[in-house]
């Protein structure tokens, strides 16, 4: 990332004045990332080829606001924390949400080293995302909020769960080198096999400082860690899908491109009944 994407991702993020170059301004800029770019497969339901070339990733990303998922967000924030003198390298996981430890390697997450201790920094693990850097020195709980992590570690992989409010595993990464092209692997699969999750299903999540905002498929949740509140609204035409991709999660797609991923989620629906 050079100076000037620095600059306008500094800025989209409402970050500035930097003076400490620490891990309150990783907490922050994870923060600030999640709250401002959002989780998306969108891209992926619609079968086109999604380069992550830098400057392709970072136009497509931070300056269209076309929304992404793991592999595109993780590295953005990657090449930031790289840019702004941190010692960060990418790193694959195995999502383990649905229990499932043979899960192939589909999640980039992105590995700190900093005064000597090691970090998970994710941005990019939908709404169940943490907010802020995972220690992985050794086996330890970690709070955030009303969020308790649970982080278990071995000599060659740290699996990290998520036990409060809920208990479920969220992913298992392996601790080895970790290369560019590994990550495009995964990234190929992810978006352009034909049974790939994020090909077949639409998912868009935002985090902010308390609220969490989900959409899977044609259903739109809502949840507050501070009140407790939950909410859930079924999606019953293009308009309203392409209002809250819009208002709730800052993307900004075109009519036709609604249409079509609405018309697609619907004919599955219709080829699974």
């Amino acid at each position: 990332m050079n100076q000037a994407q620095l600059t306008t991702y500094l800025a989209k993020l409402e970050i500035e004045n930097l003076v400490s170059y620490d891990l309150a301004l990783v907490s922050q800029i994870v923060q600030a990332h999640i709250k401002r770019y959002s989780f998306s497969s969108f891209n992926a339901m619609q079968n086109k080829l999604l380069s992550v070339d830098n400057d392709d990733l970072f136009e497509r990303l931070i300056v269209q606001q076309q929304g992404g998922y793991c592999f595109e967000h993780n590295k953005i924030a990657m090449l930031a924390l790289a840019a702004l003198g941190f010692e960060v390298s990418p790193l694959l996981g195995r999502v383990l949400l649905n229990g499932t430890t043979t899960n192939p390697r589909t999640h980039r997450l992105t590995h700190l080293k900093y005064k000597g201790a090691a970090y998970l920094v994710d941005v990019g693990f939908g709404v169940k995302t943490p907010r802020i850097p995972i220690p992985i020195d050794c086996s330890a709980q970690v709070r955030e909020g009303a969020n308790l992590y649970q982080v278990e570690r071995t000599t060659h992989s740290v699996t990290v769960s998520l036990v409060q409010p809920e208990q479920v595993t969220l992913y298992q990464v392996d601790l080895l080198d970790t290369y560019e092209s590994d990550c495009d692997v995964g990234h190929f699969y992810s978006h352009q096999h034909p049974e790939a999750s994020f090909v077949n299903n639409l998912v868009v999540s935002r985090i902010s400082e308390h609220e969490r905002f989900v959409l899977r498929n044609l259903t739109y949740m809502y949840f507050n860690e501070l009140t407790g509140e939950q909410r859930e609204i079924s999606i019953e035409s293009v308009g309203q899908l392409l209002e809250l991709l819009s208002n709730l999660f800052y993307l900004e797609p075109a009519v036709s491109d609604v249409r079509w991923v609405f018309d697609k989620i619907l004919t599955k629906r219709q080829q699974a009944n």
